[in-house]
């Protein structure tokens, strides 16, 4: 640190932020616990307000109960990388493999080894082939069974930590998030899929919005948008930052209210640090729009949604978690926020960095009674 007493800007460094909070064992939604009742009552729903018909439910269900092409592709699968035909060959010289392929297909029980499910079935090796010196040794129809897709994909090495803490393949999911839990912004589809253990690009949850947008012109979806008014409110327990729709009502039991009838492009500023830390101080400045709503997620916190998603999870979106050394005021854009010290010390607050902030090197400034103002006139 620094031994000049004046306070400075600096660059990140390690360590100057919270970690990804996001542990194997934190993902998962309150799907797992849901039961045939709760499947019925979101499928009626669905249908109810005209998102599906009940003949389309029907007829998607009738084609994922085929299964075709599944020895097919065993049977054609490319002789470059697997090696299928070849090990046939060498133990059934001469003979065609297609009558071999089939007979494996029909003595199968027709159902995912793991869950028991007729749909969406894969031929999927038993001992995969990174188990095998030679990769193309583990391609044999003894070493393959039928699992469904999302059991097949639980196994590979990105996913099998997280696999066993979520019930639906990510396509499946990420419906399930938007038509049921219905998050206010493309923003918290991507916290909430995260949270759930996904991590595809984000182009995915992208592609996946358009049905929230496609729903809002019938009607049928509500998305914030920068025009509504919002409030800010800050939950007691951990600092959380969330917001709502403003509507006058008190704030939900262990918050406090920050603000009311602010406008999404209204920022959000602060000056917060890592426990006592002075060197992890640093000052941010976030958009109102970019603030999550709370929503029931069964037995979580509801705060969990406060995160920033990045592909391998979340980093708490501050000042989550931080310790604050300053009052959190809510302006314009344009406004010119100020940091004081206890000394008198003033400083331009800086732009900030995204959601990690940007450092202040408070140097050996007290720092525990400072003061931020939208602008300098308001701490003289």
């Amino acid at each position: 640190m620094s031994t000049d007493s004046s306070p400075s800007l600096g660059a990140e460094e390690n360590g100057d932020t919270p970690e990804d909070e996001l542990l194997v064992n934190a993902h998962g939604l309150y799907d797992s616990s849901w039961g045939e009742d709760d499947w019925r009552k979101l499928a009626t729903t669905l249908v109810r307000d005209g998102v599906v018909s009940w003949r389309e439910i029907t007829t998607t269900v009738l084609g994922e109960l085929n299964p075709p092409q599944v020895g097919t592709s065993i049977a054609s699968a490319s002789g470059l990388t697997f090696g299928f035909k070849d090990n046939h060959q060498l133990a059934h010289p001469g003979e065609s493999f297609m009558p071999y392929v089939m007979q494996w297909f029909y003595a199968r029980a027709g159902r995912c080894i793991d869950c028991g499910t007729r749909l969406d079935l894969q031929a999927d090796h038993v001992q995969g082939r990174e188990f095998f010196e030679n990769k193309r040794d583990a391609d044999v129809l003894d070493n393959l069974e039928l699992r469904c897709r999302r059991h097949n994909v639980a196994k590979r090495r990105s996913h099998i930590e997280r696999a066993g803490r979520t019930v639906l393949p990510a396509q499946q999911a990420l419906m399930w998030i938007l038509l049921e839990i219905r998050p206010f912004t493309k923003l918290d589809l991507a916290r909430l899929c995260r949270i759930y253990g996904m991590t595809m690009a984000g182009i995915r949850f992208d592609e996946a919005w358009a049905m929230a947008v496609w729903m809002q012109r019938e009607g049928q979806y509500r998305i914030a948008s920068p025009e509504d008014a919002y409030d800010v409110v800050r939950w007691l327990h951990n600092g959380a930052l969330t917001r709502r729709f403003a509507n006058g009502d008190a704030p939900p039991m262990g918050s406090e209210l920050i603000a009311s009838d602010v406008l999404g492009e209204n920022r959000v500023r602060f000056v917060a640090s890592l426990g006592d830390n002075k060197r992890t101080l640093r000052y941010y400045d976030l958009a109102v729009e970019t603030l999550p709503f709370a929503y029931e997620l069964g037995d979580r916190d509801v705060t969990d949604i406060a995160i920033w998603p990045i592909q391998t999870g979340g980093v708490p979106l501050a000042p989550k978690g931080l310790k604050l050394r300053s009052s959190i005021i809510v302006g314009a854009i344009n406004d010119s926020p100020t940091i004081a010290f206890s000394d008198g010390h003033m400083l331009t607050a800086p732009p900030a960095n995204g959601f990690r902030g940007t450092i202040i090197r408070a140097g050996r400034r007290e720092v525990e009674r400072m003061r931020l103002a939208s602008s300098p006139d308001e701490l003289l």
